[in-house]
């Protein structure tokens, strides 16, 4: 039984819609165009691109099956591409949020980092995040400073900044 591997026009429409989403996100970043706030700029580039995706489907007539397997591959790219974004645009901003939320109340600034630590004063926060830095190699430390990794740290950070930049978000 021979297999094809060439899309069904269906499956083809939502793999295009696939790259359609960080075209209209980058369509919506600056310019006339631009949404400022990221979560909404996100939200109005997946709403348009499923948008697109349905009323092209309208013109190639697609079975059940095509148009299941072309909603997948666009839900995939949709979560790959927001999970992306979340890490672009807000970083551990949401566990900021959390923390405010699991206390209950209005909380100080010093009750909040007492809560977003988990207890731990603030500077334990930075030393955990600075572990992760470590063990993906972004930084080292040099007797008693921290600095970026020439390769991989510096590569790394000038690409987040390029993003950042691309997507219309502060660098």
């Amino acid at each position: 039984m021979p297999i094809d591997f060439v899309p069904t026009p269906a499956v083809a429409l939502a793999l295009e819609a696939c790259v359609l989403l960080p075209a209209i996100l980058l369509l919506l970043s600056h310019g006339p165009l631009r949404v400022h706030g990221p979560g909404r700029r996100f939200v109005l580039a997946a709403g348009l691109t499923w948008v697109a995706w349905l009323a092209a489907l309208t013109a190639v007539h697609p079975g059940a099956v095509e148009v299941v397997t072309g909603a997948l591959l666009l839900a995939t790219a949709t979560l790959a591409g927001f999970t992306l974004w979340t890490l672009v645009a807000w970083g551990f901003t949401l566990s900021m949020l959390l923390a405010l939320h699991r206390a209950g109340r209005p909380l100080s600034v010093d009750e909040w980092a007492l809560a977003y630590t988990r207890g731990k004063p603030l500077d334990a926060f930075a030393r955990d995040r600075l572990g992760v830095l470590l063990m993906l190699k972004l930084a080292e430390v040099r007797g008693d400073e921290i600095a970026m990794t020439p390769g991989r740290g510096r590569l790394f950070a000038v690409n987040a900044r390029l993003l950042r930049k691309l997507f219309g978000l502060p660098a």
